[in-house]
């Protein structure tokens, strides 16, 4: 068995913060999110959405206890503890046509979790399902995200291909005014922003391509 390194000197720390100060400048840009493209004009095919089946609906201007943004494990599973306490009144808001999040959207050949399935894939025990891959692909964590969000009834009262503009606390009614780009102006008692970090595609800028 191959002994572990040893722990740096304190004498030696210096010198291995300077080189990971070091390695960590030569891949930090000045210019951050900047050098990014935008999805709009020519790009805005990027955030399209090509697997919703968009239907027509009218405007919501009624109340729920919580609204939670966003339909991924942060979203299903705020919903699904919220439901196991007894909350009836959760709409789940969600930019794409269905749970899943980010392996909603991410479905391009070969896509698989880096982490292994036991770890990642949340609710194994309360589903009832054991992981078919070590390293799930894609396409079985967004059937488990549906498995979850079916089994604590996480569709009743969701919205789907719908993205919130605004959020306007109201101080006289203690609640949260929520509105959505398809004419939604519904109350909430309380909102759970779960819209996590992977919700924009980031485009290299550079120029040519």
């Amino acid at each position: 068995m191959t002994a572990p390194p040893h722990a740096p000197a304190p004498h030696e720390l210096g010198a291995l913060r300077q080189r990971y100060r070091l390695e960590r400048e030569r891949r930090v840009r000045p210019d951050g999110v900047a050098q990014y493209r935008g999805t709009d004009a020519e790009f805005g095919y990027y955030a399209s959405d090509p697997y919703a089946v968009q239907t027509e609906r009218d405007p919501l201007h009624d109340t729920v206890d919580v609204a939670v943004i966003g339909g991924g494990f942060g979203g299903i599973l705020a919903g699904t503890r919220l439901r196991q306490q007894g909350v009836k009144g959760v709409r789940i808001i969600e930019r794409g046509g269905d749970f899943g999040g980010t392996w909603y959207w991410n479905r391009y050949p070969g896509v698989h979790c880096d982490v292994e399935s036991h770890v990642y894939l949340p609710l194994l025990d309360e589903t009832g399902y054991l992981p078919e891959w070590k390293y799930a692909p894609g396409e079985e964590i967004r059937r488990h995200a549906v498995r979850i969000a079916r089994k604590f009834d996480l569709y009743a009262d969701a919205l789907f291909s719908t993205e919130v503009t605004s959020l306007t606390w109201d101080e006289a009614t203690e609640t949260w005014t929520v509105a959505t780009q398809r004419g939604d102006s519904f109350r909430a008692t309380y909102v759970v922003n779960a819209t996590g970090t992977l919700t924009e595609p980031k485009l290299p800028g550079i120029p040519g391509i």
